[in-house]
């Protein structure tokens, strides 16, 4: 049995242990919780620095549904359906004056009003933000790490510092991004540039001859700019503001022009004032699945009878649809397009 003096000594040991870790312990604890991501770095979260991810398809078109569903699941981002509508769904009485049946077509129609009730869902939500995709859309691997640097392109072309708080990492000043098109053009009278050099991601110029605006720069280039007049609706995000601008200028008013050009010639005329931009290359593409050529659109006709033995996508160098078995079993060995 220790004498009375240790086990006195012993106990006030113990005590001024204890003393000291009730005093640290909330500090230290403080220091690990406490420890703010970098604004930009939301942009690669599990909904891509929106509030939502929503994709636009047709109830029957199942394929396209599993294939979406499969391929962020794999990449590490959840999406929500907007279910897509038929040109024929769509009364004589939903349409505005601007717009008029006998010059676009049902399937053109069909898809403008998708699109609508898209834009109108970050409305009817009270979403701050939401990023709407076609269901053929495919995108690279890294897409939540290629994310964070659109992200500063765009606060840095919008004039917003990295140390102001904003409620979206992109920043609080924009209506439209448009990440995903099928080309696009310089804006006339702005010569704001974000550069983003050595980007792996990049597929080589050989392969996208089409993008005019990349002409001058290096191989491995990327740009952020203030939107043209891109082509195709692949992917783009909506602001809360921009979702209203929208509405109002495309659901209420209407055109007589496709929606992803109206959407364009909406960005580049700066009507009430909607602040648009873009990246090229893109960073979201439409996919080409192996099997009959006539499955890809929902508003073209395709080449009936014609079957592509292997599926692509054009402009995206390491594909999540084709890297899906990989990323399935864990390989590291991806298919690189180029």
């Amino acid at each position: 049995m220790l004498p009375l003096r240790q086990i006195v000594t012993l106990g006030s040991v113990v005590a001024f242990i204890c003393f000291l870790y009730a005093r640290t312990a909330g500090t230290f604890r403080e220091r690990v919780v406490i420890k703010p991501v970098p604004d930009i770095e939301r942009a690669g979260n599990a909904t891509l620095g929106f509030e939502k991810v929503l994709v636009i398809g047709l109830k029957d078109r199942s394929d396209k549904k599993d294939a979406i569903t499969l391929q962020s699941s794999l990449t590490g981002f959840g999406v929500e359906w907007i279910e897509g509508i038929r040109g024929d769904e769509v009364s004589d009485k939903a349409i505005p004056m601007g717009m008029d049946r006998k010059i676009l077509s049902a399937n053109n129609i069909g898809s403008w009003r998708g699109h609508m009730n898209a834009v109108r869902s970050v409305i009817e939500r009270n979403l701050s933000s939401a990023l709407i995709m076609e269901d053929d859309v495919d995108w690279d691997i890294h897409l939540r790490s290629q994310l964070p640097e659109f992200a500063r392109g765009i606060r840095s072309i919008s004039n917003i510092s990295l140390s102001t708080p904003q409620l979206s990492p992109y920043g609080d000043d924009w209506d439209v991004l448009w990440p995903g098109h099928c080309g696009e053009v310089l804006p006339e009278n702005d010569d704001r540039r974000y550069v983003i050099s050595n980007d792996e991601t990049v597929a080589p110029k050989s392969h996208q001859p089409w993008l005019m605006a990349l002409k001058d720069y290096p191989e491995k280039t990327r740009i952020i700019h203030k939107t043209g007049a891109p082509i195709c609706t692949f992917a783009y995000a909506v602001s809360s503001r921009g979702a209203q601008k929208i509405l109002w200028a495309l659901a209420l008013q209407g055109s007589n022009l496709a929606f992803d050009n109206a959407l364009a010639y909406f960005c580049r005329d700066g009507y009430l004032n909607i602040k648009c931009f873009s990246v090229q290359p893109m960073l979201f593409f439409h996919h080409r699945p192996a099997g009959a050529t006539d499955k890809d659109s929902d508003i073209q006709n395709g080449d009936g009878g014609v079957i592509r033995e292997k599926g692509f996508t054009e402009n995206i160098v390491w594909s999540t649809r084709l890297n899906i078995e990989k990323l399935l079993t864990g390989s590291t060995d991806y298919v690189m397009q180029w």
